[in-house]
C-alpha cells in the first residue's frame, strides 16, 4: 500500500517554534509514555497558553496526539512528527533539500522515498516504521531491554536506523550492499539505485539459468559478508535488488548480527534455506544444500579465526 509521507504536507506550515515543540515532545518521550503539556512548555521556553495553541495545531496536522483523560493533558509524538524532525535535520545539515511524494519502496517494516541533494542529485531516504516484529527482535542484540516494561518506540525506530547505517557503512567499501550517506533518527539516506526487488518478479520475468546466475551471485556476495563477520538474519527475495545492469544488491540491514554473536550460525542457516526455498519455489532452481553450507561454514569460521 502506498503511503503518503503526510510531514511534508505540514512542513511548510512549521515554524521555529513549532520544532522546538516538537523537539520538545520527542526528547521527554523517554521519561514519559504522555509528556505533560506543562513540562512541553518548559522546555519551549513559552506559556502554557501559547504551548497548548502550538500544540493543538501540531495535533491538526497530525503530528503530536493528545490525551486528557490521565488527569493531566499530555501528547505525544507521531510518526509523522517524527518524519518532520528528521527532515529538518537532513536539510539543516545540507544533506537533502527535498523529498518526493514518490514511494519507491515499501516493506514490513519501512517505506523508501525519492530525495534531492543540494547537487540536484538523487537519493533514496528510508524512514523506519516500527512494528511488533523489531520489538521482538532488537531484544537479540540489546539484552538489557528484555526486562523493560516501557520502551520508547522512538527509541527503536533510531536504534533500527542507527543499526543499518552502521552495517552499510562497514559493508559498502568490500560488498554490494548501497552506500549509506547519513543518518538521523529513525531516517537513513542512501545512494540511489535503480533496481528490482526480486520479490517482485514472476516466475515468467527470468529464465532458469538467469535465476541460477542471480543466486549464485548473491550467494558469493553473502559469503564474502559472512567471511568479513555479519550476517544479514533476514535474508529474503524482499531484501535482494536486481540492478538495471544485472548486477544485485543486499538491502536491509537493521537486523544483522555479527558472527560472533551466539546464535549467528542459526541465523545464518535460517538465511540460506530461505533463499535456496525461495529461489526452489519462484524458478526450479536446486542447489545442493550440503555444498553450499559447508562454503559458508568455512567462511564462518574464517571470520572467527578458526579456520
Amino acid at each position: 500500500m502506498v503511503s503518503k509521507l503526510l510531514a511534508l504536507e505540514a512542513y511548510p506550515n512549521l515554524k521555529d517554534l513549532d520544532f522546538r515543540v516538537l523537539r520538545g515532545v520527542e526528547l521527554n518521550m523517554r521519561h514519559y509514555e504522555w509528556v505533560p503539556l506543562e513540562v512541553i512548555a518548559k522546555f519551549s521556553r513559552v506559556d502554557i497558553e501559547t504551548a497548548s495553541y502550538r500544540l493543538g495545531k501540531l495535533d491538526n496536522w497530525g503530528l503530536v496526539r493528545r490525551r486528557s483523560d490521565m488527569g493531566y493533558i499530555g501528547y505525544q509524538l507521531t510518526i509523522h512528527g517524527y518524519d518532520t524532525l528528521a527532515i529538518r535535520a537532513f536539510a539543516q545539515k545540507g544533506i537533502i533539500k527535498a523529498i518526493s511524494q514518490t514511494q519507491i519502496g515499501v516493506g514490513k517494516e519501512a517505506d523508501v522515498y525519492v530525495g534531492i541533494t543540494p547537487n540536484e542529485e538523487k537519493v533514496a531516504v528510508k524512514f523506519n516504521r516500527i512494528g511488533r516484529t523489531s520489538f521482538t527482535r532488537i531484544k537479540l542484540y540489546r539484552p538489557d531491554f528484555v526486562e523493560k516494561r516501557h520502551i520508547s518506540w522512538l527509541y527503536v525506530s533510531r536504534l533500527v536506523a542507527q543499526r543499518e547505517y552502521e552495517a552499510l557503512q562497514l559493508l559498502s567499501p568490500i560488498a554490494k550492499v548501497p552506500k549509506p550517506l547519513a543518518w538521523n533518527r529513525h531516517a537513513v539516506v542512501m545512494e540511489f539505485i535503480e533496481g528490482v526487488e526480486l520479490i517482485e518478479l514472476t516466475d515468467t520475468d527470468l529464465t532458469k539459468d538467469e535465476a541460477l546466475e542471480i543466486l549464485d551471485k548473491v550467494l558469493e556476495e553473502y559469503k564474502k559478508i559472512v567471511e568479513f563477520g555479519i550476517i544479514h538474519s533476514d535474508m529474503s527475495l524482499y531484501n535482494i535488488v536486481l540492478k538495471k545492469d544485472g548486477d544485485i544488491l543486499i538491502i536491509d540491514w537493521p537486523q544483522y548480527l555479527t558472527t560472533a554473536f551466539p546464535d549467528a550460525k542459526y541465523y545464518l542457516e535460517r538465511d540460506l534455506r530461505v533463499l535456496l526455498n525461495s529461489f526452489k519455489r519462484k524458478w526450479g532452481v536446486e542447489k545442493d544444500w550440503n555444498e553450499v553450507w559447508k562454503e559458508f561454514e568455512d567462511a564462518f569460521k574464517k571470520s572467527l579465526k578458526e579456520a
